[in-house]
């Protein structure tokens, strides 16, 4: 399983761009945490074109410098065939942060 945690301070077409993570290589489950600091702050996930979660509000906790994996989670265990994902932060006041996790299926 890969994972990263990441922090955006400004807007980007996608935050993930410079990461390994991003290339899917093998159908994998993919599941995602984030948190902003401000309301309103807004993040999405792609695979490709294909949209796994819209760009959405984000939850408002990150002041603590935590990403609750408890109540935090936008996209759970989602399957995702071989592509390239795509994290775009349309809206960050002051900073998003997330945790992207992509597990291959065995």
């Amino acid at each position: 399983m890969a994972s990263r945690r990441l922090s955006v301070a400004a807007v980007t077409a996608d935050a993930i761009a410079t990461e390994e993570i991003r290339r899917v290589d093998v159908p994998s489950r993919v599941n995602l945490w984030a948190s902003g600091g401000t309301a309103g702050d807004q993040l999405g996930l792609l695979l490709n074109r294909t949209e796994i979660l819209p760009s959405g509000d984000v939850n408002i906790e990150i002041a603590a410098d935590v990403i609750d994996v408890a109540r935090d989670q936008l996209v759970f265990n989602t399957v995702v065939g071989r592509g390239q994902l795509r994290v775009p932060v349309p809206v960050v006041t002051a900073e998003v942060q997330f945790l992207l996790s992509v597990e291959p299926i065995l």
